[in-house]
């Protein structure tokens, strides 16, 4: 059976060569991977319409493909646009840092803050001493890249760091427990370095690939030949000599100190080759960079972590919580989203409800059947006390009475409990119900469905019911198809 998702997200991962575009369904229970894809792109510039066109229709096959539009698309733009400064702040309390991060931030920034995007990520380091990690972007860089995904009619509600998206990877799954690691994002032109202390990112710098075809080999599946060995080699080491020479640069980091782990996330086609290299060149562990073990992955979704890890963890920003909320958008900018409700409660207090009725109308029914129990009980003790057989029947008749008057009560208002029953085995998996009301030998139904049409011929088809109709118009919402049905209760005649 097709799954009904809750929510939606799509992540999409612009570098310099490529794009990475991941889109997430969201259930009651897990996140499944429902599509993938790493696409081979120009460089994107406004002077370059042959880019932009390539771009736009390849990643509009993607979205019309696999009906990818939602209003939650989380995007990173590469990562050479994008401008990483760390640094120490000592304030008296969390408050003051905001009212000083004006100053501050001119002082790290050759250029006007008026000509930025900019998110501060802010952490306490110590008493009265924080850590900053801001990142920044040109307001006319951004501009292109979100104008580019509007001729897509894609909406952009986060414009996130490819950095930080890989370092939430690295904290949600709690990998993460080394007091000096090193995290290598590895796409077919370009390696970022970044230095993390006690799980805060320290540094992060940029260098270009200039090892020939090296571009080659990264989209190259066959990766057993001696030119992948041989390029992987190269590469390592180059990695290795430019990760001391970051570390170097590292003000807060002394000669004493040593590298645990060397996370490493992309790679292509060459990780294998290259993690084995870096490792054995440095001495120092290699880890590949893992996506969350609650995610499933759909046969169908073509999903491949050592080109898509970054556009997955982007994708899940919208869908759980994060270690690093970053988003460059300024508040204008941003989509109003509407409130997202409590899904797993509100389903909860439904069942509690539905449960509650079903014992209510059991009890009502037990009731009534003790009560005519009880009168048939009363009328073997008249007959056996009476002597006389004509006021017997005298009280035999007033029983009768009672107990056609009770049947046609019972008549008016049917027994319910075989009606839930009913309903609770014909009712499709994709619709809930959220209210049941009876009244005389009616039923209104008021419930929210995925396919909500659907209902009156499966309510109509039960022999318990009759004359089934929509009440009013189905409304369409974020979590599916709002109705109210009304039918008549009895058996067909």
């Amino acid at each position: 059976m097709k799954n009904f998702y809750l929510e939606k997200s799509l992540g999409i991962d612009i570098r310099e060569k490529s794009v990475c575009l991941t889109l997430l369904g969201k259930t009651l229970y897990q996140v499944d991977v429902l599509a993938s894809e790493h696409i081979v792109i120009q460089s994107i510039s406004k002077s370059d319409q042959k880019a932009e066109s390539l771009f736009l229709e390849k990643v509009n096959r993607f979205i019309i493909e696999h009906d990818a539009w939602t209003e939650n698309v989380i995007v990173s733009i590469p990562r050479s646009n994008i401008t990483v400064q760390s640094f120490e702040l000592p304030s008296p309390d969390r408050k003051s840092v905001d009212s000083m991060m004006g100053f501050e931030l001119e002082r790290h920034f050759s250029s006007s803050l008026d000509n930025f995007y900019f998110y501060n990520h802010i952490t306490t380091k110590k008493q009265n001493q924080y850590h900053i990690v801001c990142a920044a972007v040109n307001k006319e860089v951004a501009a292109n890249y979100l104008e580019l995904l509007k001729k897509l009619n894609l909406k952009t509600s986060v414009l996130d760091v490819s950095t930080f998206a890989n370092l939430n990877l690295l904290l949600v799954n709690g990998e993460h427990q080394d007091p000096l690691s090193v995290m290598l994002d590895i796409s077919s032109d370009l390696i970022e370095i970044s230095i993390l202390i006690n799980s805060n990112l320290e540094f992060s710098r940029t260098i270009a690939i200039k090892e020939h075809g090296f571009q080659e080999v990264f989209l190259n599946p066959e990766n057993q030949s001696e030119s992948h060995k041989r390029i992987s080699e190269k590469v390592a080491q180059t990695l290795v000599e430019e990760i001391k020479n970051t570390l170097a640069s590292c003000r807060n980091i002394d000669d004493s100190k040593s590298v645990d782990t060397i996370y490493i996330s992309g790679g292509g086609y060459l990780i294998s080759h290259l993690a084995l290299r870096v490792e054995q060149e440095s001495g120092v562990q290699v880890v590949k960079l893992q996506s969350p073990k609650s995610i499933n992955q759909t046969a169908q979704s073509n999903y491949a972590k050592a080109f898509m890890i970054t556009s997955l963890s982007l994708a899940l920003r919208e869908l759980k919580k994060n270690p690093i909320e970053a988003n460059l958008l300024p508040e204008n900018l941003t989509t109003t989203k509407k409130k997202k409700v409590n899904v797993k409660k509100t389903v909860g207090l439904a069942l509690a409800t539905v449960f509650f009725v079903i014992a209510y109308m059991v009890n009502q029914n037990i009731q009534a059947k003790n009560t005519l129990t009880s009168l048939n009980k009363q009328l073997e003790e008249i007959k056996t006390q009476m002597g006389p057989l004509e006021k017997v029947d005298l009280e035999y008749e007033t029983l009768q009475k009672y107990t056609k008057a009770l049947n046609k009560i019972d008549k008016l208002n049917p027994a319910k409990f075989s009606l839930l029953v009913e309903l609770s085995q014909i009712i499709p998996s994709d619709t809930w119900l959220k209210k049941i009301r009876f009244k005389k030998k009616n039923m209104e139904l008021n419930g929210i469905s995925k396919n909500a049409s659907q209902l009156i011929a499966i309510v109509e088809e039960s022999s318990h019911f009759q004359n089934t109709h929509f009440v009013g118009t189905i409304i369409t919402e974020s979590t599916g198809e709002k109705f109210t049905i009304k039918t008549a209760i009895g058996t067909k005649e």
